[in-house]
This record gives C-alpha cells, structure tokens and sequence, in this order.
C-alpha cells in the first residue's frame, strides 16, 4: 500500500488543502473500515479499478465529488487502487466550485455533473506516467477552479480557528461573540460555505483529536482520553467514536492498516492528557 500527501502549489493554495495518493492491489486496501468525515470536501480521481458503496452495493463514480459528511463511508476496491484526491480547505470549496455546500451534505456525486473539465481530467491522468500527474493534475485545476475571495470568507475563516485552535472543545455562541457575529449569522454562513453546522465542525475536529490520541498513546485510558478532549465522561466519548467514526475507541485502537487509517492519520494537534478522569466537560454545546 502507498498513501502520500502532497502540499498543492501556491496557486492553489488558498482553496486546496492538500493533494493525497494512494496506490496498492485490491487486497490491501479490502479492509472494511469506516472513512471518518474531516471537514474537508474532496474530489477524487479514479484512475484504478472502481469503488463499491458498502452500504448500498453501487458503484462509486470515476470522479468522485464527496460532499461534507456526517456519518463514517466504507467504500471498497473492486480492482486495483490508483486513487488521487484533491482535499479543500474547510469552507473554501464552495467559491472554488461555485456551488453552495449546503447542496453536498452527505451527498457523494458525479463530479462531471460540476464541471465536465474533471472528467477529462480523470482521463489525461490515467494516461499519464505516476511521476508526470501531479504537475498535471495542479495545472488543470488552476483553470477549473474559481479564484477564492478570503475577505468573504472571514467570519468562516475565524471560527474555524478557533474551533480547531481548542480542538473542538468550544461554544459555539461564544466563538460568533469573539468573531463579532450572532450564532445565527455565523450558522448561516457555515451552512453555505462549509456544508455543516458549527457545532457538527467541531464534533469533528475532536473525534480527530480522540483517534490521534488513540494512535499516538494506545495506552490511555477511556476515562484520560474523554477527560483530556472534553467530553462528559466515557459514554459519552463512546456515542461520538460510534456515531462519528462508525466503531468504539478499543476497535480504533486495534484496526488494521486501510486506506481510512491512512487518511485519518494526519490527525489534527493533540492536548496533553489530565492526570485524573474527573472534570471532563462537554464545551460544544
């Protein structure tokens, strides 16, 4: 298996996050596991063999535009994986695609229906030898993708550093009150540039910081972890793993090695654990 990040180039870079690849047969990345949703929308290029949905048994798209989730995708190989990904910032692919996110959410569609431009893409790049795609690929998108203007999206841009800042952990009242907004602007601007509520950005953002800990420090405690990321206590720790990344924190520990554990192992910073369980506080309300 072969999973790289790449850092996309400073054209691209004020609504491209990051450009992954991953390469392997069909039996290493065969592994059934959850894709946690990350708070970045992707577009997925399809150079290999397709994709199946394991929920619903349909073939994924060669392109693939996925939409902010808020429940775990298990999506598996039905032949060889030649996978590039495109990552967007969180709330900057709307103005890059020139369609509002609130359209996407939990949606994983077509991304020739957006652009017919990524089809043909999708076609160059699998005509292309390994080494010659990602230049390609960054040309390309410099002419599908719509320039970003960031004074738009400040109060977007804001929010979400404080909310990944103090690793989800936060209110989200207080955070429109530290940007000078109301909660219900702020939710509104959310809606259409990110896709997900501000509360749902950042259950997300600490669902991230849990499975960097879990991967970093297996040793911890339920109890430490939950204490150290906020939560109410262990159960409650337990309902978000399951709900967000689709298994409890002792399967997270012990899974094997998949092209979703590549993902989500760029996992966000992580705050040192308390010493005692006690005092953990739900903060996201």
């Amino acid at each position: 298996m072969q999973f790289t990040i790449h850092q996309p180039p400073p054209l691209l870079a004020d609504s491209v996050k990051a450009i992954w690849v991953a390469r392997g047969s069909r039996e290493e990345f065969a592994a059934p596991e959850p894709i946690v949703p990350d708070g970045c929308v992707e577009v997925i290029f399809n150079v290999g063999g397709r994709f199946v949905d394991a929920r619903t048994g349909e073939l994924q798209p060669r392109v693939l535009l996925a939409g902010q989730m808020t429940r775990p995708v298990i999506a598996l190989p039905t032949g060889a994986v030649d996978l590039i990904g495109v990552r967007f910032h969180t709330g900057r692919a709307g103005a890059a695609l020139a369609m509002p996110m609130s359209t996407l959410q939990d949606r994983l569609i077509d991304a020739g229906t957006v652009s017919p431009g990524f089809v043909r893409l999708a076609d160059n790049l699998g005509n292309l030898p390994c080494p010659q795609r990602l230049e390609h690929l960054s040309a390309a998108l410099a002419t599908l993708l719509r320039p970003v203007d960031s004074g738009t999206l400040s109060a977007v841009d804001q929010a979400l550093a404080m909310i990944d800042g103090l690793h989800g952990s936060v209110s989200i009242e207080m955070v429109a009150k530290r940007i000078g907004v109301t909660r219900r602007q702020l939710e509104r601007q959310f809606r259409e540039h990110v896709g997900l509520r501000a509360k749902h950005v950042a259950r997300i953002v600490r669902i991230h910081t849990v499975l960097e800990m879990l991967r970093r420090q297996p040793d911890l405690s339920g109890a430490e972890i939950a204490a150290s990321c906020g939560y109410s206590d262990q159960a409650h720790l337990i309902r978000e793993c399951q709900e967000l990344a689709g298994q409890t924190p002792q399967r997270l520990k012990t899974t094997t090695r998949s092209l979703a554990r590549a993902i989500r192992g760029r996992g966000p910073r992580v705050p040192r654990p308390v010493t005692s369980p006690a005092g953990g506080a739900d903060r996201s309300r």
